[in-house]
């Protein structure tokens, strides 16, 4: 999430010449989808205001000194987070086990029973009161989308929210251990926020555990809805790494995690000097990965309009399941109109509501078995195995289709 805590001014939209992670200068376009709602965590109680839903451009460019994508064309005056962004994972059970694992492992790798632990960006807690629980730990989340700040006890450990963007006003709080789950993505100017970060794990010698989207694996698998506006950094493990080293951390461990290495992740501690100057490569080449992506956008978004037009012509019902990322970028980038008229989402925070840009209804699970659509779609293939059953429990024999 966006570091307005910054004492540094910042410009309306992002350089378009320079790296925000390196401050390299050859940065390259490499992809541009055209315009997108600027927010996949706003849903809108009618049709209506979901169609006239704000948009933002994207041009995602690529450093070669780096390695590091991000849309160059981010408006960072944009308010996009705040209480009443939606984006939580954890109502699906396939997500839930996995954050709970990742919790166990990390209270048994840093010995976090008793401690102080700070999340940057921490959404509904749904993180931070596993830890709490587990560990009995006494948290701190700090994000501008927290719904109620204050205190409240989870087990033998506690939660405390506040309604902020992390940054140098945060940075004294005491801290045994500093994570920061799938929000990296979203900071348009990172060194700002590492710079803090790096300040609060000096102070105790707190490790520091960041996760994010494997955006490297999804450009590799041409996952073409995995672009969208608030994203505004694309990081494989090389970039991650080296934006971390930079600002003054020195990486343990780094890898991937979630099913099909949805997500990077590292472990790290600050060291006392960050560097300061970016590190030139020789190649300034466009990766493969990255020019077929591009390629394979325009071919996908071409075949499933004329998929569409078909359904739309045989009288064939489809619908849409999940309104993530992936979900809302892909309704955005077709002519959907007129053959999907409904999303299905299983968080019911979002049911009851409309898809951001296109106005489609979002409807529960439930709702499959008295519509009877022909067709599912699917945009996270992660969850199909999940959907799927549930479809079956509802007697819902329709076709899956991963987007």
């Amino acid at each position: 999430m966006t570091n307005r805590s910054d004492p540094a001014p910042v410009s309306a939209v992002l350089s378009s010449t320079t790296c925000p992670a390196c401050a390299g200068s050859r940065i390259i376009d490499v992809f541009k989808p055209g315009a997108l709602p600027v927010s996949v965590g706003v849903f809108y109680k009618t049709r209506a205001a979901a169609l006239a839903a704000p948009r933002g451009s994207i041009t995602l460019a690529w450093c070669p000194d780096c390695g590091f994508v991000h849309n160059r064309e981010f408006n960072v005056d944009g308010d996009i987070f705040k209480p009443g962004y939606e984006v939580a994972l954890h109502h699906s059970q396939t997500f839930r086990t996995f954050i709970r694992g990742v919790a166990s492992r990390l209270i048994e790798r840093f010995e976090l029973n008793g401690k102080n632990i700070v999340e940057i960006g921490c959404g509904d807690a749904f993180f931070l009161k596993t830890l709490a629980a587990l560990g009995g730990n006494d948290c701190i989340g700090i994000d501008p989308t927290v719904a109620s700040e204050g205190e409240q006890a989870v087990q033998n450990g506690s939660v405390r929210l506040i309604r902020d963007y992390f940054g140098p006003t945060h940075q004294n709080l005491d801290a045994n251990f500093i994570c920061c789950l799938s929000v990296f993505e979203a900071i348009p100017h990172p060194a700002h926020l590492l710079a803090a970060a790096h300040a609060m794990a000096s102070r105790a010698g707190a490790p520091l555990y960041f996760e994010v989207f494997n955006a490297w694996r999804a450009f590799e698998a041409e996952e073409v809805w995995s672009v969208h506006y608030e994203q505004c950094n694309y990081f494989s493990l090389e970039s991650l790494h080296a934006i971390l080293t930079r600002h003054g951390f020195e990486v343990e461990e780094a890898g991937t995690c979630y099913e099909g290495d949805q997500y990077l992740f590292v472990e790290a501690r600050s060291e006392r000097q960050p560097e300061h100057q970016p590190q030139q490569t020789a190649n300034a080449n466009v990766p493969e990965a990255l020019t077929a992506f591009a390629r394979s956008f325009e071919e996908k978004r071409d075949g499933w309009n004329r998929r569409l037009k078909r359904y739309r012509q045989e009288g064939k019902r489809a619908v849409v399941w999940g309104t993530g990322g992936k979900g809302i970028t892909f309704l955005n980038a077709l002519d959907a109109g007129g053959t999907i008229e409904y999303v299905v989402e299983i968080n019911p925070d979002k049911q009851d509501k409309h898809v951001p840009g296109t106005g489609q209804l979002i409807v529960p699970p439930s709702f499959l078995a008295q519509y009877r659509p022909d067709k599912i779609i699917v945009t996270n293939a992660l969850y199909r195995a999940e959907m799927e059953s549930q479809a079956r429990e509802l007697g819902v024999d329709a076709e899956f289709l991963v987007a």
